[in-house]
């Protein structure tokens, strides 16, 4: 009586371990593509904002760009202001 209850619980636990094998390794499959398809994605992000965005030495230069362009627009104004003062005087 005592052999036949513990092959009945090793037959349970046998069939408890391949119940779950059956739902974790799918599991592990279907997560591995995931991890796999996000790491292709990142990788096409990475190479589409390296070609479309501006660097950071880009970003720098147009502001300075700017900066001159202001400082002589203002320059400007200010020369055409005070003329313009002087002329009405």
């Amino acid at each position: 009586m005592e052999a036949a209850q513990t092959t009945n619980w090793l037959l349970v636990a046998i069939g408890l371990v391949t119940l779950a094998l059956t739902i974790v390794v799918p599991l592990i499959a279907y997560l591995n593509s995931v991890a796999n398809k996000t790491r292709s994605e990142l990788s096409d992000h990475k190479t589409h904002v390296a070609e479309t965005y501006a660097t950071k030495n880009d970003v720098k230069d147009l502001g300075d760009r700017m900066e001159s362009q202001m400082k002589s627009g203002f320059q400007n104004l200010k020369d055409f202001l005070l003329s313009h003062k002087t002329t009405n005087n």
